[in-house]
């Protein structure tokens, strides 16, 4: 048997399939990397044989790409299967999804990263129920995210992957040479931007005000913690539209004013990554993919920034920790012609969660009750980053403290409020901005009446 059966990007697709990677705009998808095998678990007997194709994003951490490759392509040796992993960048994945189901054609497994529409996609995927509660079963149960983002109306068509934590990144260092307290509120975190922003050399901050995935999720955790509420508890009525929401945004403008430069209304999900890395930011508000990437190239500087604090997350107003983070999950199209194979690999995968663990250096956070028994895996062996450890409590995601509705999800993919943002801190109108807001979130809910 062939000790090679993860395929490099494969240059023989169909004429369907060219046309649909063509029109999402997929270029040299990675090409997968071969190491020692594993033991895999049993698979059903017809997938020898047959071949697979996977589509997930470019991880930020990109070493793990390097693990998950050889990991599908050890499966893939063990069960006889051929198996193609296809990365592109996270903000691809929407429309690559949304192309492959107008063509019902492309991967057998796809990735749902963040801007998950499993409510708008669910009647074109495979029940996998079975595979997700085998998993539960075994892994002492899923934390609530799970549900939220997996199910529809008590079936799950995602398998649960991992979700990203996105705690405060903060210079130590800094903070004890400007005489500043930790940043254990978003006030305090306001203060330190400003009172960097204010040196020479400056070291202010940065959250991104733009088309990108960090900017819904931080400006949800700044909001969250003033007490917005996206809706009631149902998920069907709208609460954005408060006082909280007023309170929110003219702190975010503050904070925009004192503590940035006019460069984040531009920044893309990394941006505030290499400010990190360049010795300026003071704080971002980000994944621990941004203190990863400086370990080993700047170690110096690794040393002097600290993830979250016991607090967990930064609070405003209200003194419940409000972590907003970034939910993954797998599906198997309808259309698939080996969705057994693919079946068989996610739940193999899906339940390696040690593996998740150790390879992306504890960013992959699970969403299996019992892998947050302490000492976590890495997380409980790192005090910089221990504090994560308490996370699955408390983890929130876009619709809070309504459940993910299709039109919460539609509200997050349509960037109403980054855009929202833009609008204040570039006109100063916040009346005028939260009617824009709410006029593009009531058209969202209208539809879904």
């Amino acid at each position: 048997m062939a000790k090679r059966a993860v395929k490099q990007s494969a240059r023989t697709l169909t004429r369907r399939g060219l046309l649909t990677a063509a029109g999402a705009g997929v270029a040299g998808a990675a090409a997968s990397r071969l190491m020692s095998p594993w033991k895999a678990g049993a698979a059903p007997a017809q997938i020898r044989g047959s071949s697979l194709r996977i589509l997930v994003w470019s991880h930020f951490i990109p070493a793990y790409d390097t693990a998950f490759d050889k990991y599908a392509n050890d499966w893939g040796v063990e069960n006889a299967v051929t198996v193609r992993v296809d990365h592109i960048p996270i903000d691809q994945l929407p429309a690559r999804i949304a192309s492959e189901l107008a063509a019902g054609a492309g991967h057998d497994i796809v990735q749902h990263h963040t801007q998950i529409l499993v409510h708008q996609y669910h009647q074109q995927l495979v029940d996998v129920s079975d595979i997700v509660n085998r998993l539960g079963t075994a892994g002492g149960g899923w934390i609530n995210m799970a549900k939220q983002v997996a199910q529809v109306d008590g079936v799950w068509y995602l398998v649960p992957e991992f979700y990203i934590a996105q705690p405060m990144l903060w210079r130590t260092d800094l903070f004890k040479q400007f005489g500043l307290k930790e940043p254990s509120t978003w006030e305090a975190a306001r203060v330190a931007g400003r009172v960097g922003k204010s040196k020479n050399p400056k070291h202010d901050t940065g959250i991104q005000i733009s088309h990108c995935n960090d900017s819904n999720h931080d400006w949800r955790a700044v909001f969250y913690a003033f007490g917005v509420k996206e809706s009631d508890p149902s998920g069907k009525e709208i609460a954005w539209d408060s006082k909280e929401l007023r309170e929110a945004m003219r702190f975010g403008k503050a904070l925009y004013d004192e503590c940035m430069t006019p460069q984040v209304l531009s920044w893309d999900n990394v941006s505030d990554n290499r400010y990190l890395g360049s010795g300026v930011a003071i704080w971002i508000h980000d994944a621990i993919s941004a203190f990863r990437s400086i370990q080993n190239v700047n170690p110096d500087l690794y040393k002097k920034i600290q993830v979250a604090g016991p607090w967990i997350e930064p609070k405003g107003t209200v003194s419940r920790p409000t972590p907003v983070v970034d939910p993954t999950a797998l599906g198997v199209w309808k259309f698939s012609k080996n969705q057994a194979a693919a079946k068989a690999f996610i739940e193999k995968y899906c339940g390696d969660v040690k593996f998740s663990l150790t390879e992306s250096k504890g960013y992959n956070m699970p969403m299996l009750q019992k892998w947050y028994t302490k000492p976590m895996v890495v997380l409980g062996s790192d005090p910089t980053v221990g504090y994560l450890q308490d996370l699955g409590k408390y983890a929130l995601i876009n619709g809070y403290p309504g459940p993910f509705t299709a039109a919460a999800a539609e509200v997050l993919s349509t960037f109403v409020v980054p855009d929202m943002m833009t609008r204040y801190v570039q006109s100063n109108d916040l009346e005028g901005s939260i009617k824009w807001g709410m006029g593009q979130i009531k058209s969202v809910y209208a539809k879904y009446k």
